[in-house]
């Protein structure tokens, strides 16, 4: 359990095999998963308004769906290279 007084690290680093640094989000910041899901949400909503403000976007609605989109056709495809499965089409 994390305390709450002590500022905890979002992101650590871990030497690779090769000695190079790979930045990593910590576990130990989130008590669960939910949390993560909250984050990734946040960011997709910040984005989102950042895109439809920058005119690259053409409303709300279609920038966050287009995340989604992505989003979800990413992580599917990410369970599947993980298991070794094919990717479902």
């Amino acid at each position: 359990m994390r305390d709450e007084g002590v500022p905890q690290p979002l992101l650590v680093v871990f030497p690779t095999e090769g000695g190079e640094p790979q930045v990593l989000l910590d576990p130990q910041y989130f008590v669960g998963l939910d949390e993560v899901g909250l984050l990734l949400s946040d960011l997709a909503k910040h984005y989102a308004r950042a895109f439809l403000q920058s005119g690259r976007a053409r409303s709300l609605e279609d920038a966050i769906e287009q995340i989604q989109e992505i989003f979800d056709a990413d992580v599917t495809e990410g369970l599947a290279d993980l298991s070794g499965e094919s990717s479902p089409t």
